[in-house]
């Protein structure tokens, strides 16, 4: 996978960007490259439960290939392609979801941020987290 800092401008799939659109990205991550980690008990569920709904739900970027977790693993299942979170099977890596923060800036996301968040401790940044708790899902080209 591509490795962005958090909200740096994102030019992973620039045709799925819509003409004009500054797109900034979140939780690319990769191993090499430190990212911020929040307590386990940071979690609010309405931000769970809105991030679960955009992985299942609310995709684009939707590519043929799938990218894996490349962190190390407590064990070796390649459990973050497909893995329960709550009532929900997501099958991650293979797409993004985009938000719009408050402030108008738009937001992207892989999937795999679902796994990021819950099985390594990352921690989007605030206005990617005020975003999602808001479902404020990005207007898109068509």
């Amino acid at each position: 996978m591509t490795y962005y800092p958090d909200l740096a401008l994102y030019d992973y799939l620039p045709e799925t960007v819509p003409e004009g659109v500054e797109l900034l990205a979140v939780g690319w991550l990769e191993p090499g490259h430190e990212f911020p980690t929040a307590a386990d008990d940071d979690s609010d569920p309405v931000f769970w439960q809105n991030l679960v709904t955009l992985a299942a739900d609310h995709t684009v970027a939707v590519t043929r290939g799938v990218h894996g977790c490349r962190f190390r693993h407590p064990f070796e299942a390649d459990f973050q392609y497909g893995a329960v979170y709550g009532t929900r099977v997501l099958y991650l890596g293979s797409a993004e979801i985009r938000v719009a923060a408050a402030d108008g800036r738009l937001l992207t996301a892989p999937t795999l941020v679902v796994h990021y968040i819950r099985d390594h401790g990352y921690r989007p940044p605030e206005a990617f987290v005020e975003a999602v708790t808001a479902m404020r899902i990005a207007p898109s080209d068509g």
